[in-house]
């Protein structure tokens, strides 16, 4: 009984001592947790940033479908000829031959258009059909017309709606013409199909 009341006192101050050295941790531990998902969230925030600094100048020139697509002389059809389908740019290249194409007589003289494949009712992609005959849609005698497949718009070499659904003509991209004979088209600059879409062609002499 003596012995364990001799002891007692003692350990009294070893159990407050690891008690304190228990809490200074569980302290320590925080401040730790804390540094780190400070530093972390800096980190983060840093990174965000940098990412959304380099995504803007990227963005200035983008490449394919969005930015400036170059068509090599080479891939630009004679006036008259099928339009070129022009996949890394979602475009048809249409070379019109004087009038051809301008079916509402606007006063279109001819040149390059790069018409936006996807069709404006409901955004499918507008493929060439150049055996389909214009008798179909009040146009008899001309053959080879744009056709959405999904609800049958039809559209001539100009792009203009003749029949369907479709509540306007083929969108158009800007496009313009290098020293080399090559086209610069600017995906990224879609102009609304309107009836002008003839007076919008290019004029190229390759």
């Amino acid at each position: 009984m003596a012995q364990a009341e001799q002891s007692s006192p003692a350990a009294r101050p070893a159990g407050r001592i690891e008690r304190a050295r228990q809490t200074e941790a569980r302290k320590i531990a925080r401040r730790s947790f804390l540094r780190v998902s400070v530093f972390a969230g800096l980190t983060l925030s840093v990174g965000a940033m940098v990412a959304g600094f380099l995504g803007f100048f990227n963005r200035l020139k983008p490449t394919g479908f969005g930015g400036v697509v170059t068509v090599p002389r080479v891939s630009v059809p004679a006036p008259g000829a099928e339009p070129s389908r022009i996949s890394g740019g979602k475009f048809w290249l249409s070379n019109l031959q004087g009038a051809e194409g301008d079916v509402l007589g606007v006063g279109g003289t001819g040149g390059l258009l790069a018409l936006y494949w996807k069709c404006p009712h409901l955004g499918c992609t507008v493929p060439w059909n150049p055996s389909f005959n214009g008798a179909a849609v009040n146009f008899p005698g001309v053959t080879g017309w744009f056709r959405c497949p999904c609800h049958g718009s039809t559209y001539s070499r100009a792009g203009i709606r003749v029949y369907g659904p479709a509540p306007r003509p083929m969108d158009t991209m800007a496009l313009s013409v290098n020293g080399d004979g090559s086209l610069s088209v600017n995906t990224g600059k879609i102009t609304g199909g309107g009836a002008d879409n003839p007076l919008r062609a290019v004029p190229y002499n390759g």
